[in-house]
């Protein structure tokens, strides 16, 4: 215990525009310490503790996080905002590259196989590949339909239903709760 030093540097966000409620505890000088793990650490940096985020919700971020580094090489060359492509992984798989869904889709951007070859993937659950066809097909959605609700909207329930329902987001359930979702999961990605 004595090698660990604890000086506390404290700021607390206790309700803003993107997280009514939340406050968040940025500790400081833990330097050597992983307070998840209770071992050394490689890193010096600021550890951020969520009060009023279920653990589960902080692990499905840093699953999705551990793809920035693809995300943002597909955004970069694709031109779609990263932290919607964020968002929709956060959504749709949790980060998870081997997620299937009950109706079979796959990967970090949960692609059915047929919507998966169509934008030139031949293995879903390589997470290059999703993310490669997956932001084709968002980038399509959104050239579209100029509209990124509606797209999103499109990419949950298809663009048939868009259509179908006049240009609007679809009255389904599911995909109002989806597009809700996945442009609040954008706002914490930015």
């Amino acid at each position: 215990m004595r090698g660990l030093i604890c000086l506390v540097a404290v700021a607390c966000i206790a309700s803003d525009a993107h997280g009514a409620g939340r406050a968040e505890m940025m500790i400081g000088g833990l330097k050597g310490v992983d307070a998840d793990a209770g071992v050394a650490a490689v890193s010096d940096q600021p550890v951020i503790v969520e009060f009023g985020v279920p653990l589960e919700a902080r692990h499905a971020r840093s699953k999705v996080l551990a793809w920035t580094a693809l995300v943002d090489d597909v955004a970069k060359h694709s031109g779609v905002d990263r932290a919607l492509l964020m968002a929709v992984i956060d959504v749709e798989s949790g980060g998870d590259p081997f997620a299937v869904s009950s109706k079979g889709a796959r990967g970090l951007m949960q692609l059915m196989p047929q919507t998966g070859a169509e934008q030139g993937a031949g293995d879903l659950f390589d997470p290059y590949q999703n993310v490669v066809a997956g932001t084709r097909l968002l980038d399509t959605l959104l050239a579209t339909f100029g509209d990124v609700p509606l797209a999103l909207a499109a990419y949950n329930a298809g663009e048939g239903a868009v259509r179908k329902f006049g240009g609007t987001v679809p009255p389904y359930a599911e995909t109002q709760k989806y597009v809700r979702r996945v442009m609040e999961r954008a706002v914490v990605y930015r």
